[in-house]
C-alpha cells in the first residue's frame, strides 16, 4: 500500500485554506496510487494553542470544514489523517481526525473510550487499518514506541516538537544518521512514516524532512528540508525496497538548520502580518548586518530596505573618523546584499530628552559608541520611530536585530521599539551569530571581513554590557562595577553563563565560572532577574533554543536572584520529608520499648517475678523452661487475676499495678 505526506506550509488557522490544500495534495497522491495522507500535526491549530481550544466556534468550525473536506474525498476513496488540539477535560491533547468514507472519525478519542471500557490504558497508541495495512498513531516517538501493539506493520509519527538547535531529533530526517528513531523501529520491526511540519507557527519553527523507513531501520524515502513536498511511499513487509544510504541524507549541521529555520519563521511572520517586504535599522555591527542578509534570503533583495542613522555626537576627530567608517561599512553592506539603503542624520538629542543643559553636557564615553543612559534611549527612540514609519509606508515588517543575550542583560535599554516588530535572532546567542554569519558568508561574502570576527562580537558585546550597567538604576558605583566585570569575560564565557542559567536552568553552584567569578556570575543573574518585566514588551522571535524566555518566564515583580548558598549543603523538600519519616519511626520505636517494659513489669509484678528472673525468661533457655513448665505459668497466672480482682490490687504491690519502672499500665495504655 502506499502512504502519502502532506509536508505543506499554511497560515495557522486559516481553516478553509488549509482545507483546500489537503484536498489538492490528496488528487495528486491518488493519482500516484497512495491509499492513504497524513498532513502535519501544527497546521490546524499550531502546538500550543491556548484558550483557543475552549472557543466553541473554533472548533466548530474546524469540524465542519473537516466534514466537508471528507464528503469531497470520498470520491477519491482515499483515507487522509489530519491532527489538531482538541480539549479533553481541562486537558489540551492531540487528536488524529480521521477522513474516511465521507465521515470524520476522531480516532485516538475512540480507541481511548474503547480501550478504557476493556479496562486497559486509554492512551496507547491507536490503531488502524487501511487496505490491511495495520497503522499505529504516536505524536511521541520516544515514549510510545515500546507501548504499540503486537502486530502493527508501520508506524505514524506526527512530530510535534518544534525546531530546537539542542535537540538533533528535531530535525526529522537529518537525525537518522546520526542513530535516531532506527534503534526503536528496528527493535519492534515495523515501518516508520515520519510526517515533520515545516514553517512558522507562532513563535514556533519546523524543518520538514519527513520520511519512511522500512522495517530493517533502512530509509526509504526522504522529503527535502526546509520547503513544501508531497512525499509517496510504498509501505509492503517482507519486500526489500531501494533505501537511500545514509551519506546521502541529509545531516543536522547546526548554523544550517538555525539559520533556514530563523529564515522560514521569518519568511511566515510576516505572511501572517500581510507583509512581503522588510525593513531594519543598520548599525554598522555584527548582528544588523546579519539580519539585514537573513531578510535578503527570506524576501529577496528587491523587497529589503535599510536604513542608516548618521550620529551628529562626534566630539573628537577620533570620533568623526569612526563614525565616518561605520556608515561606509553600512554602504559597503547595502551593496553586497543588493538593498536599498536609506540614510538619515541623527537630530539634536537635547530636543527629545527632558533636559535643559545641553546633550553634551550629558557626557559621552571615550570610544564614542555609546553616552549616558538618556542618549542611548533617545537615540533608539529616534531609530525606532523612522524604523516604524518606513515600515507603514512601505508596508514592510520592521525587524530588529536583538540577540538572545540583550534580552537576557540589557532588556531595559531596548525596550523602544515599533509595533508589529520581530526579533528572529531572539533566541540565539551572540557568539552563535559569528557561527550563522561565516555559514552565510559561504554562499558570497555579502558580511565585510570585519565583521565577521572575534574582534566584532566582543565590540558588540562591550556596548550589551555598557548598557545593561547603565540602565540598572542603582547607582554609579555599581555601574562601574557591573563594567569592570562584566567587560573582563570573553564573549563565549559570557553565553556560556546565561545558557547554563537560561536554558539549563542550573543553580548558582553548577554555572561555569561560579567557583573562579562567584561575583560576575552573580552579578549576570541579577541583571537578568532584573530584566523580567522589560522583556515582556520586546518584539516577538521564534523559539530555537533549549528553553526561550518565553517558556522560561519568572514572575515580573521577583526581587529574589540566585546568590548561591554560600557553601551550605542544599535544602530540599525531600530532606526534610526524610528526615520527619526518620523521626516519626525512631519515636515509634521508643514507643514500642516503653510499652513492652511496662508489660514486662506487669507481668513480673503480677507472677512475683523480679527483673533479673524477668530477663533470664528473654534469653533462649529461659523460653525452653517456660515452655516446659507452662501449665504451671497458665495456672498461677489464672490465680493472680482471680486474687487482682478480689482485692483490687496486684498481689505483692501493695494493690499499685505499676511495674519496677515505675510507669502505670493501665494509665498510660
Amino acid at each position: 500500500m502506499k502512504v502519502a505526506v502532506a509536508q505543506i506550509d499554511m497560515r495557522l488557522g486559516d481553516i478553509e485554506a488549509i482545507c483546500a490544500r489537503v484536498e489538492g495534495q490528496a488528487a495528486i497522491a491518488h493519482e500516484q496510487g497512495a491509499r492513504l495522507l497524513c498532513a502535519p500535526a501544527p497546521l490546524v491549530s499550531g502546538a500550543l494553542p491556548g484558550s483557543l481550544i475552549d472557543s466553541q466556534n473554533f472548533i466548530h468550525d474546524v469540524l465542519s470544514a473537516f466534514q466537508a473536506l471528507a464528503a469531497r474525498l470520498e470520491a477519491l476513496d482515499i483515507v487522509t489523517l489530519i491532527p489538531a488540539v482538541v480539549a479533553q477535560g481541562d486537558t489540551p491533547v492531540f487528536e488524529a481526525f480521521m477522513l474516511k468514507e465521507g465521515r470524520v472519525v476522531p480516532v485516538r478519542t475512540l480507541t481511548a473510550l474503547r480501550l478504557e471500557h476493556m479496562g486497559e490504558d486509554p492512551w496507547l497508541p491507536p490503531v488502524f487499518e487501511v487496505d490491511g495495512l495495520r497503522c499505529a498513531i504516536t505524536f511521541d516517538f520516544n515514549r510510545d514506541i515500546e507501548l504499540v501493539p503486537a502486530g502493527c506493520d508501520a508506524l505514524v509519527y506526527f512530530q510535534t516538537g518544534c525546531f530546537s538547535v539542542a535537540r538533533a531529533e528535531s530535525t526529522a530526517v537529518a537525525a537518522v544518521a546520526d542513530g535516531y528513531f532506527r534503534p526503536g523501529i528496528v527493535k519492534r520491526s515495523m515501518y516508520l512514516v515520519c510526517v515533520a511540519p515545516v514553517g512558522g507557527f507562532d513563535d514556533m519553527v519546523y524543518t520538514g524532512g519527513s520520511f519512511v523507513m522500512d522495517d530493517c531501520g533502512r530509509t526509504v524515502a526522504a522529503a527535502p528540508c526546509f520547503e513544501e513536498a508531497l512525499l509517496v511511499q510504498d509501505v509492503q513487509r517482507g519486500i526489500t525496497l531501494p533505501a537511500i544510504e545514509d551519506h546521502m541524507l541529509p545531516h543536522f549541521d547546526r548554523s544550517e538548520w538555525l539559520w533556514e529555520a530563523l529564515r522560514l519563521w521569518l519568511a511566515d511572520a510576516a505572511a501572517s502580518r500581510g507583509r512581503s517586504r522588510a525593513v531594519v535599522v543598520l548599525s554598522g555591527d555584527l548582528p544588523s548586518s546579519l539580519a539585514a542578509a537573513l531578510c535578503v534570503d527570506a524576501f529577496g533583495p528587491r523587497n529589503v530596505l535599510g536604513i542608516v542613522v548618521a550620529r551628529s555626537r562626534t566630539f573628537t576627530p577620533e570620533m568623526e573618523a569612526r563614525e565616518r567608517e561605520r556608515v561606509e561599512l553600512v554602504r559597503s553592506l547595502a551593496t553586497n546584499l543588493h538593498i536599498r539603503l536609506i540614510e538619515r542624520t541623527e537630530p539634536d538629542l537635547t530636543e527629545l530628552l527632558d533636559r535643559d543643559e545641553p546633550v553634551a553636557a550629558l557626557g559621552a564615553d571615550g570610544a564614542g559608541t555609546l553616552g549616558t543612559d538618556a542618549v542611548q534611549r533617545a537615540r533608539s527612540a529616534f531609530e525606532s520611530l523612522l524604523l516604524s514609519d518606513l515600515a507603514a509606508d512601505a508596508r514592510a515588517l520592521p525587524v530588529r536585530s536583538l540577540c538572545k543575550t540583550e534580552y537576557a542583560m540589557a532588556a531595559d535599554s531596548v525596550t523602544a521599539g515599533c509595533a508589529g516588530a520581530v526579533a528572529p535572532f531572539g533566541d540565539v546567542y551572540l557568539t552563535a551569530l559569528e557561527f550563522l554569519a561565516r555559514w552565510r558568508n559561504r554562499s558570497g561574502a555579502a558580511l565585510p571581513a570585519q565583521l565577521v570576527s572575534l574582534r566584532a562580537v566582543k565590540a558588540y558585546q562591550a556596548d550589551i554590557v555598557a548598557h545593561a550597567a547603565a540602565f540598572a538604576n542603582i547607582d554609579a558605583a555599581f555601574s562601574e562595577r557591573a563594567v569592570a566585570l562584566l567587560g573582563a569575560l570573553e564573549p563565549s564565557e559570557l553565553d556560556g553563563v546565561l545558557e547554563a542559567h537560561v536554558d539549563r536552568a542550573l543553580s548558582f553552584e553548577d554555572i561555569p565560572l561560579a567557583k573562579t567569578r562567584p561575583d560576575t556570575v552573580a552579578l549576570a543573574l541579577l541583571l537578568v532577574r532584573q530584566g523580567e518585566a522589560a522583556r515582556r514588551s520586546l518584539p516577538a522571535y521564534p523559539v530555537v533554543s533549549g528553553c526561550s524566555f518565553v517558556e522560561r518566564a519568572w514572575p515580573a515583580a521577583l526581587a529574589w536572584s540566585d546568590f548561591g548558598r554560600q557553601g551550605a549543603e542544599p535544602l530540599t523538600l525531600e530532606a526534610l520529608l526524610k528526615a520527619e519519616v526518620e523521626r516519626s519511626e525512631s519515636r515509634g520505636a521508643e514507643m514500642g520499648e516503653r510499652m513492652r517494659n511496662e508489660v514486662l513489669g506487669f507481668i513480673s509484678n503480677l507472677l512475683g517475678i523480679s527483673s533479673e528472673e524477668l530477663e533470664e525468661l528473654g534469653s533462649e533457655e529461659g523460653r525452653a523452661r517456660l515452655g516446659a513448665n507452662l501449665p504451671q505459668v497458665e495456672e498461677q497466672i489464672q490465680r493472680s487475676l482471680q486474687q487482682l480482682f478480689e482485692q483490687g490490687g496486684a498481689p505483692g504491690a501493695g494493690g499499685d499495678p505499676r511495674g519496677p519502672h515505675g510507669f502505670s499500665f493501665f494509665s498510660q495504655n
